[in-house]
């Protein structure tokens, strides 16, 4: 199975020893207008601590970092005045360090097997003093009263290969809205809100959500101000099986 993305595990805390790095595998990358939609809960927030976690069969080595960080303001969701984020030491940890006193816009959603906050490596996350045009587009969320744009992209195997000419239909209640890929294989759809069904349509041809896309074709909700990304691969046509 393909990775996707990086999923952090976190309980906010201190800088960490190492430098982070995030494995993006994704055609596209994560939309502010998306990514907000998606998650459970969006901060500003201040890093005050960092711990490490070991595993018991290697006591030197390091697992994860926790780290505990002060709320400051709250975008999206409900939080008390303190989070934490616990952060596994593999190819899903951020593409940014933490810093002790930093402070830091956050799209987190909870992992309960872990009790604890995550974020995606991948996404919009990050240090504040770089998050303006994310803040921007945030506060362009809050005052939308329309509806929003699906987003995405049809390549032949697995991403590699983009696939102009494919027709893209978004069916919903609120009627049938349709597209086709251009040369680089991407789509938009301008939607009211509303939930939808997505799929790609070409004679001859069969396709299926990539287990890269951010959002599955078959469950898409739109609020207002918002988006969604989808990826579509060609699979093998069912004349050719």
């Amino acid at each position: 199975m393909r990775c996707r993305c990086c999923l952090l595990s976190m309980t906010v805390s201190l800088l960490l020893p190492l430098p982070a790095f995030s494995l993006c595998g994704a055609p596209q990358p994560r939309l502010v207008c998306a990514e907000y939609f998606a998650s459970q809960l969006v901060v500003e927030a201040t890093l005050v601590q960092t711990r490490t976690l070991h595993d018991k069969d290697d006591p030197e080595g390091i697992s994860a970092w926790v780290y505990t960080l002060h709320v400051n303001r709250v975008l999206r969701g409900k939080i008390g005045e303190t989070i934490q984020v616990n952060e596994g030491n593999d190819s899903g940890r951020a593409s940014f360090d933490w810093v002790t006193g930093r402070q830091y816009l956050l799209f987190l959603f909870y992992v309960a097997g872990d009790n604890a906050w995550g974020l995606e490596g991948c996404g919009n996350s990050g240090p504040v003093s770089k998050a303006g045009m994310a803040l921007s587009e945030i506060a362009a969320i809050k005052a939308a009263h329309g509806g929003g744009v699906i987003h995405g992209v049809v390549s032949i195997e697995a991403l590699s290969v983009p696939l102009p000419g494919v027709h893209i239909e978004a069916r919903g209640a609120t009627g049938l809205f349709e597209a086709i890929t251009d040369e680089k294989g991407t789509f938009q759809l301008s939607v009211p809100v509303g939930q939808y069904v997505v799929r790609a349509v070409k004679e001859g041809s069969a396709f299926e959500a990539d287990i890269l896309s951010y959002e599955k074709p078959q469950n898409i909700r739109i609020e207002p101000g918002g988006c969604a990304q989808i990826q579509f691969f060609q699979a093998e046509s069912p004349a050719a099986q």
